[in-house]
């Protein structure tokens, strides 16, 4: 009896090594042959705003932040009916020069049409469109589309304090 039981726990260590050696060795050839990259959907953090205008206090190009809006939620469009739409957050925030007391004016008056407009180009795009598009592009699209809007000035970036895809 005492034979048999050494043999059965000899049997389930080298069943216990082979398992734990396939998983290790699917994992690294997994990862050394896929195009799955880990991370790549994780999104760089922007700086917070007093960071960026302390970057450039006193520079000629020096800017200051626009942060009067709150949290946006908007869900997107749905490529079937069968789908559901995904919501996403965002908290945006504008740079512009410093000092340049008539385009905050602007913007603080503007506020609710910028944060319409915001609204509308994530409603009109599926949330693939949105990721394919990629948020560098994004903001992109947005800083041509207020500055379009803006007569006083012209903003210099958009950011996103939260950029958030809720399923």
């Amino acid at each position: 009896m005492k034979i048999k039981l050494e043999l059965l726990n000899k049997i389930l260590a080298w069943v216990a090594s082979g398992i734990a050696a396939i998983i290790i060795i699917a994992t690294l050839t997994a990862f050394a042959v896929a195009k799955g990259v880990p991370g790549k959907n994780y999104r760089k953090a922007d700086p917070d705003p007093q960071k960026v205008t302390n970057m450039n206090r006193g520079k000629e190009n020096s800017v200051d932040a626009f942060t009067d809006f709150r949290q946006i939620r908007v869900q997107t469009k749905v490529e079937s009916e069968d789908e559901e739409p995904t919501v996403i957050v965002i908290c945006p925030w504008f740079s512009y020069p410093s000092g340049d007391k008539q385009l905050y004016e602007e913007l603080s008056q503007k506020e609710r049409q910028m944060r319409s407009i915001f609204i509308n180009y994530f409603t009109e795009r599926t949330s693939r469109e949105i990721i394919e598009r990629g948020e560098g592009r994004i903001k992109e699209d947005l800083l041509e589309i207020i500055n379009g809007q803006l007569v006083m000035g012209k903003i210099r970036a958009v950011y996103f304090n939260d950029y958030i895809f809720i399923d």
